[in-house]
């Protein structure tokens, strides 16, 4: 009789500490974080250390990886997909011109600013470089996401080919798109037929292996004479504006003596010492390094050209932002998660750039005196303050390849350059419209 009154006991008191075991298991199973990005192996590598460590910090939190295919317009599609199904991740990177209605839609939630310890988003704006993070606010100056990434273009020389043509790398480098202009001659090699087997310089044509973008290096030329891609109301399209008529008529007159779009492409033929100098982002150093790592020794870089004669607005490329945002269907302790996971791995900026050529433009960054003096990362970073940012225009994924036709047009042909981009115009107008 006492057994089984200790045994029932026994049981009861079993029960009861599993029952507690459970609350206490379940109070303790950290909160799971989907962390998706789309793919950059130096990246990643960085990513993955940062996130082991945040996880062994963080018991009560668990960051979860996955990343997408490497093309930006298989990410993106694979990633809106999920997001539109309720199955996609709490927190993604991804760049923002990619996906302009997540903001605007509800699809993504603002900055929790308790996970910074601050108390407004304009504290966390005054961490970067002023006006770099314009691309992830709403019009009312609410933050949505901080950058793993903020890009912009420079002018990349190849010293030993000015050398080797007389000039001086320094006191010769262009400030101009005259300049690149008056240097073509000396820097152009042509064979006993004519052919030109030497570029001084060519543009990002819509041709193979051309992996720059022509919005970014076209559509800041048109910018600096005043005109943008749209309007301020950001959905009226202005891409058939003087300053881009200019633009492509300037890329009519230099294709037609020292370039064009029947040549290779000046992304490869650069890499391989046929350029003297090419228009690209922080990254393309990595890019030379992996196919002719003897070529490094050789690039310097300069600030993105201006124009000598018309320049309205005195600024570099257009920036470009990937960012981290938090799904608005993700549970609020997620959320909050995530954010802190966010504050967490943006903190180290100097260590993006040093293993990555990645710019995160904090502060802390342009007060590094080495890396603002440095031959590479100087003019970045130069640039950044006071560029525009590459406006979130809702069908506006459409334009790359738009201004690729207006550009062959331009270049291929004598048809009447202010035709072509009313054309161009009229294209992009019926994409925004289709978008709204």
């Amino acid at each position: 009789m006492f057994y089984n009154r200790l045994f029932r006991s026994g049981g009861m008191i079993a029960l009861t500490l599993a029952l507690l075991g459970g609350v206490f298991a379940s109070a303790q199973e950290p909160v799971v974080v989907q962390f998706w990005s789309h793919g950059y192996p130096a990246r990643e590598v960085i990513d993955n250390e940062l996130i082991a460590q945040f996880n062994a910090e963080n018991p009560d939190i668990r960051i979860e990886y996955t990343v997408g295919p490497g093309d930006d317009g298989l990410y993106i599609t694979q990633l809106l997909t999920a997001l539109a199904g309720g199955e996609g991740p709490d927190l993604f990177n991804v760049v923002g011109v990619g996906v302009p209605d997540l903001i605007p839609s509800g699809a993504v939630v603002p900055v929790d600013v308790s996970a910074f310890g601050v108390s407004s988003h304009q504290e966390i704006v005054d961490l970067y470089a002023p006006g770099v993070l314009s691309s992830f606010q709403d019009a009312d100056g609410n933050l949505y996401a901080l950058p793993t990434e903020l890009g912009n273009y420079a002018l990349y020389l190849n010293t030993a080919l000015f050398e080797a043509a007389g000039l001086d790398p320094v006191a010769d480098a262009p400030e101009t798109w005259e300049d690149i202009l008056a240097l073509a001659p000396a820097l152009t090699i042509r064979d006993d037929a004519g052919n030109i087997t030497q570029r001084a310089f060519d543009f990002p044509y819509p041709i193979a292996d051309e992996f720059n973008s022509r919005v970014i290096v076209v559509g800041a030329m048109a910018k600096q004479l005043g005109d943008g891609i749209v309007a301020e109301d950001n959905v009226t399209a202005t891409v058939n504006s003087p300053g881009w008529v200019r633009s492509l008529e300037f890329m009519r007159e230099y294709a037609s003596q020292y370039g064009g779009p029947a040549l290779p492409s000046s992304f490869v033929d650069f890499q391989q010492g046929k350029i003297a100098m090419i228009i690209s982002g922080s990254w393309f150093r990595d890019v030379v390094a992996a196919n002719n790592p003897d070529l490094v020794e050789n690039l310097a870089v300069v600030p993105f050209p201006r124009w000598a004669d018309g320049l309205v607005n005195d600024g570099g490329s257009y920036l470009y932002g990937y960012g981290l945002y938090v799904s608005a269907q993700a549970a609020p302790e997620v959320q909050a998660a995530a954010w802190k996971f966010v504050n967490f791995i943006t903190s180290f900026p100097e260590r993006y750039y040093a293993e990555a050529n990645l710019l995160q433009p904090r502060l802390s960054l342009l007060e590094n005196d080495a890396l603002v003096n440095s031959v590479f990362a100087g003019p970045f970073l130069a640039d950044m303050v006071g560029s525009p940012s590459l406006p979130l225009v809702p069908g506006a994924g459409e334009f790359e390849s738009i201004l690729g036709r207006a550009i062959e047009g331009a270049t291929l042909t004598q048809d009447d350059i202010q035709a072509i981009l009313d054309e161009a115009n009229a294209e992009l107008q019926s994409s925004i419209d289709a978008a709204q």
